[in-house]
């Protein structure tokens, strides 16, 4: 993999054009898209490597050797996909737009960013190639073969999930599992808190509830276009979202609890690093254009706009992904 950038130093580098429009609105769409450094890559699947067993050090007397020793690694394949759309609007637009109160061009390409953030964070969560051969790898797969240290069950893994706010020795295990999750995310190296929007509103709760305040658990903090954001040990708590429908949460509250039951949610700790964590690819640049240069489409008196990004997610090391699992769903807290 070539040198890393983020999209918001693309954007710097951009001249304005529909691509650097598109860019900066996919920024505002989405700080995850602000914080994972890209990489580029020359093929549709890529290999990153990740550590085993390091090699055995010793100590030697005066005159004395060492003993060669290597460190193993495992080559682990990842793959980009492509995200985009196709906008083809009738050619009569052009001369309307003036006349209406939202120029129905720009509305569509505007609707397409917010289902390409959408997009993004259901695979970045959810995508699982073994079931949707086109899907990014989410999160939720990678974790499941990682060290299982990287999952931390907030209630016994086999019991009801825990309920943070039934009494103040649960909400105490909450904030101590979570401070475990942070220490297992490449060293306390966490860049962001995945999470959905009844879990980011109930870290307050469950700190009002333990009459805790700030100290170093929650501030607050603002990203480049002076968005607040709540953040734990640093990082952001970033709610992601809803599915294109605009009505399905991306992290459900249905999911399965240790003791069976369908009414647990999850936390994901992520730490976005180009050596031990996960870090985005993309084979060619986010590119926006016109692929017929201003002529219209030959079945119908239409213009065509397309939008398409050659993306994926690779993950270096084995410590960048954590999941903490097992929490009631926060409609059901005491």
């Amino acid at each position: 993999m070539g040198e890393m950038m983020t999209l918001a130093h693309l954007a710097k580098l951009t001249k304005p054009s529909l691509k650097g429009y598109i860019i900066k609105n996919l920024l505002r769409e989405s700080m995850l898209f602000e914080m994972i450094p890209f990489a580029p890559v020359s093929s549709l699947t890529f290999s990153a490597i990740r550590w085993r067993n390091l090699p055995t050090v010793a100590s030697r007397y005066v005159n004395g050797g060492y003993d060669a020793s290597h460190g193993e690694v495992e080559e682990v394949w990842e793959a980009v996909y492509g995200l985009g759309n196709d906008l083809n609007f009738d050619r009569i637009y052009e001369y309307t737009k003036g006349s209406q109160l939202v120029d129905p061009i720009q509305q569509q390409i505007d609707m397409t960013l917010t289902s390409m953030r959408m997009t993004f964070h259901d695979l970045a969560i959810n995508g699982d190639p073994g079931s949707d051969p086109n899907a990014i790898a989410g999160f939720k797969h990678r974790v499941t073969n990682m060290p299982t240290r990287q999952k931390v069950a907030f209630a016994s893994a086999s019991g009801a999930p825990l309920d943070p706010t039934a009494s103040a020795a649960n909400a105490r295990s909450f904030l101590d599992d979570m401070g475990i999750l942070h220490k297992r995310c490449n060293g306390k190296k966490t860049n962001a808190w995945l999470v959905n929007e009844d879990m980011e509103l109930g870290f307050g709760s469950i700190l009002r509830y333990a009459q805790i305040s700030g100290g170093n658990f929650l501030d607050v903090t603002k990203d480049s276009f002076d968005r607040e954001f709540v953040t734990f040990y640093g990082a952001p708590l970033i709610d992601m979202g809803l599915k294109k429908d605009q009505s399905t949460e991306i992290m459900t509250n249905a999911e399965v609890a240790g003791d069976g039951g369908e009414d647990s949610c999850h936390i994901f700790g992520v730490s976005f690093d180009e050596k031990s964590g996960v870090v985005g690819a993309t084979l060619t640049p986010l590119d926006a254009y016109d692929p017929l240069n201003g002529a219209e489409m030959e079945g119908q008196p239409a213009k065509l706009r397309r939008i398409d990004w050659w993306v994926g997610l690779a993950q270096i090391g084995s410590y960048g992904i954590v999941q903490g699992w097992n929490i009631e769903k926060p409609s059901d807290w005491t």
